[in-house]
């Protein structure tokens, strides 16, 4: 047999509903509220330190005392290390720094580089190309173990450049085998003459050496 219930017996069923579990959905609101306002509440902070992080980057740009734009640079870096804008500084000045000569003091910039972009919430791009040049300069410099260590990431479908980096490093350090699998690699992935013609001459001179 079945029961047919009153509009007020409904009623009346929906309001214990909420009497029974009112701490519960008070709760859920609750958490529900401090997450959406926490959210926004993020997302307004980062607004304004990418904000400040720009006015801090155009003057650095854009001034010309020594000491004032290692201040600014200072600034930017640190009190805005995980921006865009700071990433961008610091590949500015390793980059200067690496064509000036100053190997070592551009290796420091780089790390940093690494440092501040890495993580799940990194910048992938900068991280990228953060390594890319540590280890240019790493193999530039004769330590070919760090090379191979900040390249370790990068061991699934990495692009030419990356794959003749790590032959360089592995012929550096002996092992002329995956040196030449690397160079194999970047020589098939290369899509300019010139580059697959100075691959090429790395592959022939490891043969030729054994």
């Amino acid at each position: 047999m079945v029961t047919v219930r009153s509009d007020e017996e409904r009623v009346q069923s929906i309001i214990n509903f909420f009497k029974d579990y009112k701490f519960y959905i008070l709760a859920v609101i609750l958490v529900s509220a401090i997450l959406v306002g926490g959210y926004f509440f993020s997302k307004s902070v980062k607004s304004n330190q990418i904000q400040a992080a720009k006015v801090l980057y155009e003057d650095w740009q854009e001034t010309q005392v020594e000491e004032d734009r290692e201040q600014l640079f200072q600034n930017l870096t640190e009190s805005y290390s995980d921006t865009g804008y700071s990433h961008l500084a610091l590949l500015k000045r390793g980059s200067d720094l690496a064509k000036e000569n100053n190997l070592e003091e551009s290796l420091d910039i780089f790390y940093q580089l690494k440092e501040n972009s890495d993580g799940f919430f990194g910048n992938n791009l900068m991280n990228g190309i953060a390594r890319t040049n540590i280890a240019r300069i790493s193999i530039a410099l004769g330590n070919f173990e760090d090379a191979l260590a900040v390249l370790e990431k990068y061991s699934n479908d990495e692009d030419a450049y990356t794959h003749e980096l790590k032959g360089d490093a592995l012929s550096g350090v002996g092992n002329d085998d995956l040196a030449l699998q690397q160079y194999q690699s970047a020589f098939e992935k290369y899509t300019d003459n010139g580059l697959r013609n100075l691959v090429e001459l790395k592959i022939n001179n490891l043969n030729t050496n054994e």
